[in-house]
């Protein structure tokens, strides 16, 4: 009976919380508007799993639009677009599985409240609320460390094109072309800006803050120096090269550094017993006959 009103009284939450706060501020109705056709489209290529909590964050998305207000919604739409547009998931498409997930949590913490299960449900509701949030991170990452181990080789590409005699702009829109990836992709969103009119400086440095890496830190600054400095590009393209792969040399340096730890308790947590198995099984089956003495004397 008490798990039976636990989940009604969830289940009014969960459908009351559509009618809080329905006078919201401009952007955020802008933002629903704009993201309904994207998350219709989104939703044809999601499992059945995902589209279920679309739908319940349908019900639940306005309380949590409410709680994230103007700045995060515009901080998260940077984030995303950083992170280069993760499965064509936009902001309100992304506060919207970030409510289904929320509720899901919050149903599953009270039914295991409800059955005695205090520190699985409280588990259980925090992993579905940070999930998306950790996901993006994760994708986020991932997608640095992929333009970080790219880099290089762009730039080795770019300083033959830029020797070859082509401007500066035309030299980087065909390295892009020619290449695959998150880097180029943010080569040619910065091209595309410039096209529209931003300033040089501004779009490469709009290119070191989506990409948080040190190494394309490296690059724009060396780039916005040889401007107003009128160092030959070539010339400073060759330098920076030079120095993205000796940093990322020391990079992958400390990261295997980083991960001997773990390689050696992987081999003490594994291999050490089984050999410690076998060693001791061999010398029990070759002293069998002893064994069975001591044991019938």
């Amino acid at each position: 009976m008490a798990a039976l009103f636990g989940m009604l009284a969830a289940t009014m939450v969960l459908l009351g919380a559509q009618g809080i706060r329905m006078a919201r501020a401009s952007l955020v109705d802008d933002l629903l508007a704009s993201g309904e056709q994207a998350s219709a489209e989104v939703a044809q290529r999601t499992g059945p799993f995902t589209r279920t909590v679309d739908l319940l964050g349908r019900v639940t998305q306005s309380l949590l639009l409410d709680l994230y207000g103007t700045e995060r919604i515009k901080r998260l739409a940077w984030q995303l677009r950083a992170a280069g547009q993760p499965a064509d998931v936009t902001a309100q498409t992304f506060i919207q599985r970030e409510a289904g997930f929320a509720s899901l949590g919050l149903v599953l913490m009270v039914l295991a409240v409800l059955n005695g299960q205090t520190f699985i449900g409280v588990v259980l509701g925090t992993l579905f609320v940070c999930w998306m949030h950790t996901w993006l991170l994760l994708t986020l990452r991932r997608r640095q460390q992929r333009i970080e181990r790219d880099l290089p080789d762009f730039l080795d590409v770019f300083a033959v094109t830029v020797s070859a005699g082509l401007p500066f702009r035309v030299a980087l829109q065909r390295v892009a072309e020619q290449h695959s990836g998150a880097l180029a992709e943010e080569m040619r969103l910065t091209l595309r800006e410039m096209q529209l009119g931003v300033p040089r400086r501004q779009a490469l440095e709009g290119l070191r803050d989506r990409t948080r890496s040190e190494n394309v830190a490296s690059f724009v600054t060396a780039l916005l120096q040889s401007e107003e400095l009128g160092t030959p590009l070539e010339e400073a393209l060759r330098q920076i090269s030079q120095e993205v792969r000796r940093e990322r040399g020391q990079q992958v340096r400390r990261q295997a550094a980083k991960s001997q730890p773990k390689v050696s308790l992987v081999v003490t947590i594994c291999i050490v017993p089984g050999a410690i198995v076998l060693i001791v099984g061999g010398m029990l089956i070759s002293n069998m006959d002893s064994i069975s003495g001591l044991f019938n004397g």
